[in-house]
């Protein structure tokens, strides 16, 4: 694979991890809002994108394999460019694994509290039940007299 080729490659995978990032960004969003109908829109419109970035890595992977020295670059500023677009490349990875992290402990508290406010409710639904129950009133019997004299 030529240099330019390569170039074309990590610029596909920049854009790819830019749009990734900005989708994790709003996931946070919707976390943080609650909105989990967006949430799950914005995870089905990650999906694309994630294919797309496992193609690209594994093209990357072939060119890896061939032999630097005999790849032709249009120039040095070019092989320059390329090298420091991976560079940034491999921080946007991380910044996106961050972002995956903060999403997944954002949930997890998420469903936390969830519980906690279901099992407030399940409690006082359970005591309001009990409640009725130790202070009902017969429905027969009683203390009406009913003989006659």
């Amino acid at each position: 694979m030529d240099g330019r080729e390569l170039s074309d490659l990590i610029g596909q995978r920049w854009s790819t991890l830019r749009e990734l990032i900005d989708i994790g960004n709003r996931q946070i969003t919707a976390i943080d809002a609650g909105r989990m109908s967006d949430l799950m829109r914005l995870l089905s419109e990650k999906q694309s994108p994630l294919n797309q970035l496992t193609e690209i890595a594994a093209m990357i992977r072939i060119a890896a394999d061939d032999d630097p020295k005999a790849r032709t670059w249009e120039s040095e500023q070019a092989r320059v460019a390329c090298r420091d677009q991976q560079e940034e490349c491999e921080k946007m990875h991380l910044e996106l694994l961050a972002i995956e992290a903060e999403c997944e402990t954002a949930l997890t508290n998420s469903r936390a509290s969830i519980q906690q406010k279901l099992d407030r409710v399940d409690a006082g639904r359970q005591a309001a039940t009990s409640y009725a129950h130790s202070h009902a009133t017969p429905t027969s019997g009683g203390r009406l007299d009913l003989s006659s004299d």
